[in-house]
């Protein structure tokens, strides 16, 4: 993951399984994955700017804010 997003400019994040299943499910299953990503963005590639399309939208934006936040490097500008 670190060398496929090393040196980047733009990220989408559209992880996760579709929204056929109930909203608890649905962020039980896609925070994790986008809490990761992020985490490894902040690591490698810490300009970034990151495009978050992960159901759901509500919940999983906040966790990439706290997990950037939480590595000293978040910039909502």
């Amino acid at each position: 993951l670190n060398e496929a997003i090393d040196g980047i400019q733009v990220v989408v994040i559209p992880a996760g399984v579709p929204r056929k299943v109930p909203r608890d499910d649905l962020f039980d299953t896609n925070a994790p994955i986008v809490r990761d990503l992020a985490a490894a963005i902040g690591c490698v590639s810490p300009t970034v700017h990151i495009l978050v399309i992960s159901n759901p939208v509500n919940t999983t934006i906040p966790i990439v804010a706290s997990t950037l936040q939480k590595a000293g490097i978040y910039n909502p500008a």
